[in-house]
């Protein structure tokens, strides 16, 4: 009997303590769901909560966001094929980058932008753009500043102070990158990518 109570208690004593160590892991989707808590806790005086669950909210924007721009990479464009597709956040910086072949070229997109709520981060990316441009021979891609730099990376700057760059080893200057990239650029959909990150 005494060893049917002991096993009893040790159990009760184990799912006591499993139940609470469940109710401190969180596995749901608290990313977006945070961004209505904000306003509560902050009403409530919780303030360190609601900065992190402003954190939180920030993170999931960023990657819903992110998300959003990577489906406009599309699978194929202009007669280029895309191949991989990487998304990543480094340093406050979100990153996409797309690989497109064509024949025997293959090309990188990329797209650096600032976090959700990275203003600064977004003046300085926008600065950097501008900086780099000043360099190249200037031109515009669906109505936006860009540059054709004396490497054959074509850069455009978004309005968000983003910047979409393409590049191919074979143009390596800028009268090939433009004959050689000009249809991928021009068929890319850059405005739709702005739009969304304006």
């Amino acid at each position: 009997m005494r060893t049917i109570l002991r096993g009893s208690l040790t159990l009760a004593l184990l799912v006591l303590g499993c139940s609470s160590a469940f109710a401190q892991l969180d596995v749901g989707d608290s990313g977006l769901n945070a961004c209505s808590q904000i306003d509560g806790l902050s009403k409530a005086g919780n303030y360190a909560a609601a900065h992190e669950k402003a954190q939180a909210c920030l993170q999931a924007l960023d990657q819903k966001l992110q998300g959003e721009v990577g489906k406009l990479f599309p699978q194929t464009v202009a007669g280029w094929t895309r191949g991989g597709l990487e998304q990543n956040t480094v340093a406050g910086f979100n990153n996409i980058t797309a690989t497109y072949k064509k024949a025997t070229h293959s090309a990188t997109v990329s797209l650096t932008a600032g976090s959700v709520g990275g203003g600064a981060i977004g003046g300085l990316l926008g600065g950097m753009a501008r900086l780099g441009m000043q360099a190249g021979q200037q031109v515009k891609v669906a109505g936006l500043p860009a540059s054709v730099q004396t490497d054959g990376t074509i850069a455009v700057t978004l309005d968000s102070g983003a910047f979409l760059t393409f590049k191919c080893p074979d143009f390596s200057d800028q009268r090939s990158a433009l004959a050689g990239l000009g249809d991928l650029v021009n068929a890319f959909p850059v405005a739709q990518i702005n739009k969304i990150l304006r």
